[in-house]
């Protein structure tokens, strides 16, 4: 007779599976390329004018050139400016409500919703409506004051820091557009890369839970002690946003703890080397490149390269022990990764419920 447990164990064996199998995908080294070049240009330009941080906050542009990786180059140079425009639009948001705890939290449901709404309602496709998210909460970080955890920076600094930088990216991509000789198919046009806003009931789905994650992460990250709240949101959104399946669901928090721990232990060692000035933006191309190129073939591996990125980027400057930090974002991600998954099984007993209740 079988045990219950039994039915679990083919369940448990997949996982173990996806966690170490490289799926079906192409490894993208253009794209790698490009997020390397676009991270690397900007903190290697205020590293050398003196200003690494100022480099580090130009960075959160850079996620301009990882949209639209599957479009032809001429097709990305007409969609990208309005992801760049995006990402400077929730930054501002992030900005102007970074004085008060409640006004970030209404912002970054804002955000949320928004970039939920476009990215999955035109079908932007990878990063993701994350990476508007990101931008907002971390632009806030910055932004806040002393007492709120912030950094005090000034805002309309960062805000042209993050225009800078995703003025860069597209320069990235669309440089070989401006080389003579080079022949690109020509564009599709706008309307073709951006149809009609739809949503069908998966596409839906996501977006609701996406908000909702972010709205609770946000409540509760503060009273449970978390480190740094936009971790805590950040990792909750990335393990809902990218499909309605349970068991897809269920794996993607599991990579993402995973991945997390794997990355902590690459960032120990990259600690031993301390790298500072051009190091640390050598190091910081790398692992962005490294994110970009395996992403698509297991996320858990992606996360060993992430990992490492947010934790120079928190600690870059901050000489002596980063155990604190280290510690917060493995706490940030396990609630994360716990909000998204409470909530996705309380929506699935909800959906049940509601056509349990329209069958009768």
């Amino acid at each position: 007779m079988k045990l219950p447990v039994d039915r679990y164990v083919p369940r448990t064996r997949r996982a173990v599976g996806s966690l170490l199998t490289l799926h079906d995908a192409p490894w993208r080294w253009k794209v790698g390329l490009e997020a390397s070049l676009a991270i690397g240009l900007p903190v290697a330009a205020f590293t050398l004018a003196g200003y690494q941080s100022w480099g580090l906050q130009a960075a959160l542009g850079s996620f301009t050139s990882l949209y639209g990786a599957s479009l032809g180059r001429q097709d990305r140079a007409r969609l990208l400016p309005f992801v760049a425009a995006g990402l400077v639009l929730v930054a501002a948001l992030g900005i102007a409500c970074a004085g008060h705890e409640w006004l970030t939290v209404a912002c970054l449901v804002l955000v949320s919703a928004l970039a939920s709404t476009l990215v999955l309602g035109f079908r932007l496709g990878p990063p993701g409506p994350m990476m508007f998210v990101l931008v907002a909460a971390v632009s806030g970080h910055i932004a806040a004051p002393v007492e709120l955890d912030g950094a005090a920076q000034p805002g309309l600094r960062l805000l042209g820091l993050v225009a800078a930088g995703a003025g860069l990216a597209y320069l990235v991509v669309i440089t070989p557009l401006l080389l003579p000789g080079r022949h690109y198919p020509a564009s599709v046009g706008l309307r073709v890369l951006l149809p009609r806003l739809g949503f069908d009931k998966d596409t839906a789905t996501v977006a609701l839970r996406v908000v909702a994650a972010v709205l609770i992460a946000s409540v509760v990250a503060r009273p449970l002690g978390a480190h740094r709240v936009y971790w805590v949101v950040l990792a909750a959104v990335a393990v809902l946003q990218s499909s309605p399946s349970r068991q897809l669901t269920g794996l993607r928090a599991a990579h993402r703890v995973v991945g997390t721990l794997l990355g902590i232990g690459l960032f120990e060692l990259l600690s031993l080397v301390h790298p500072t000035g051009l190091g640390l933006v050598a190091a910081l191309m790398l692992l962005q490149g490294a994110t970009e190129v395996v992403v698509a073939r297991n996320y858990a591996f992606a996360l060993l390269f992430i990992t490492p990125i947010a934790l120079l980027n928190a600690t870059a400057g901050h000489a002596g022990n980063t155990l604190v930090t280290v510690e917060g974002r493995v706490l940030d991600t396990l609630l994360g990764a716990g909000i998204a998954v409470v909530l996705f099984w309380l929506s699935e007993l909800l959906l049940r419920l509601r056509a349990t209740k329209e069958a009768k």
